[in-house]
């Protein structure tokens, strides 16, 4: 049996990914995006818009303008909860075999109702997962890792409540093949992981939590608190948790702006909170870095240390210490929550994939680009690199990138006929 063809497979489905199918289709090109995760765009679709009384471009809303154009491009087949498990190149093609996790719930039948995730008893296991974004559909997926699949569940649970009857417990794995002739790599990053500042305390100290975490209750529209209820009114920001150490000595370039916008986004909408800063160094923002730095002294206090530990206090809050640099002196400040800005890590399947796609890494993890002028292009004809697959980027650079890519599998294919 023939596998389908595609001129161009595309792994990732974050916006590089996106952003590489849509350009493709632009060009007159079909495209198979493939996402590991139910869910397509990445861990960009978790941000929330960053805009004050102007838009400060952290590219947040870019993420949901490109997945209402994903779901409505007919020429991009759309293959989510799918990882690569074999690759081969014969004949200048690629044989690309996939497996998938089960559509348990089925897309045609499914009205996003999400009955089946407020009635499931094993959410804290992650058995109904939803979309960040209002754009996927369905927005809701069970995974059967998480799910009991009693018999008592399959009797009353998610399956017999749906009223759509969209829900089918028994449906299993699948496998196939395509083939193609090229292939995109946009597998994104991970986040570095926010214990590998352990004097922090994330995960011990419940005051310590991520930007993410931050922008997950912002986006939800919760209310600014520390973990015991009380308005939390004086917030502490630490950039590099998980860059520029001695297990990560690369910058991630985009925490600055990051953990800047996020600041400045809290003092516009609450301007009795208080925000200060610590950070190393200023990456250049934007076309105005100059200009945005100021802004940004306006809204937020920048110091410019990192605290060398945090302790509890028994009313509630954090205290922090660190070394004044205009003074050299030890100071000590109070906060109700610290936010850490947390680096841009290689994703964590790199090895295997390089391995099937005989791709390069970089000593850092990611993967090889061909050179500094050729940062899309690899040293194995018809793979191509987009986004944060290739080194930390920002949503702008992502999409940029992305689209050089798409057009230069454009010129490859052309060059195959």
């Amino acid at each position: 049996m023939n596998s389908p063809k595609h001129p161009v497979v595309i792994l990732g489905g974050g916006i590089a990914g996106i952003s590489a199918a849509l350009e493709l289709a632009k060009l007159g090109h079909e495209a198979a995006l493939i996402e590991k995760s139910p869910f397509f765009g990445g861990h960009a679709a978790h941000f929330c818009c960053k805009a004050t009384d102007k838009c400060q471009k952290c590219g947040a809303c870019l993420v949901d303008q490109r997945l209402r154009e994903l779901f409505q491009a007919p020429d991009i087949a759309l293959y989510p909860h799918t990882e690569l498990t074999h690759a081969e190149r014969g004949n200048g093609h690629f044989r690309l075999a996939f497996k998938s996790k089960p559509d348990i719930i089925d897309p045609t039948r499914c009205i996003d109702c999400g009955i089946c995730y407020d009635e499931c008893p094993s959410i804290d296991k992650g058995a109904v997962l939803v979309a960040a974004s209002a754009t996927q559909h369905p927005r809701y997926f069970i995974d059967p890792e998480g799910c009991l699949l009693s018999h008592e569940c399959l009797l009353q649970g998610c399956q017999r409540m749906c009223p759509a009857k969209a829900i089918d417990l028994t449906r299993e794995d699948s496998a196939f093949e395509l083939e193609a002739s090229a292939v995109i790599v946009a597998t994104g990053y991970q986040p570095a992981d926010p214990a590998s500042r352990p004097h922090y305390g994330y995960g011990r100290l419940l005051q310590v939590i991520t930007g993410r975490e931050l922008e997950e209750k912002l986006r939800l529209g919760e209310d600014l608190t520390r973990p015991d209820g009380q308005p939390a009114r004086r917030l502490g920001f630490i950039q590099c948790v998980g860059s520029r150490d001695r297990l990560h000595p690369y910058c991630s370039r985009v925490c600055c702006a990051y953990g800047l916008r996020l600041a400045k986004l809290i003092r516009h909408h609450h301007p009795e909170v208080e925000a200060v800063t610590f950070y190393m160094d200023i990456q250049s923002i934007g076309a105005d870095p100059a200009g945005f730095q100021a802004e940004a002294c306006q809204a937020v206090h920048l110091v410019r240390a990192m605290p060398g530990g945090l302790q509890a206090s028994p009313e509630g809050s954090l205290i922090a210490r660190y070394l004044d640099e205009s003074t050299d002196q030890p100071v000590s400040r109070e906060f109700d929550l610290v936010v850490l800005a947390v680096g841009i890590s290689p994703g964590k399947d790199n090895p295997d994939l390089a391995e099937m796609l005989d791709l390069t890494l970089t000593p850092e993890g990611f993967f090889q680009s061909l050179d500094g002028e050729h940062r899309t292009g690899t040293t194995q004809p018809g793979v191509f690199l987009a986004g944060t697959a290739e080194g930390p980027r920002s949503i702008a650079e992502c999409i940029s990138q992305a689209a050089a890519a798409a057009r230069e599998v454009h010129e490859y294919i052309k060059a195959l006929v």
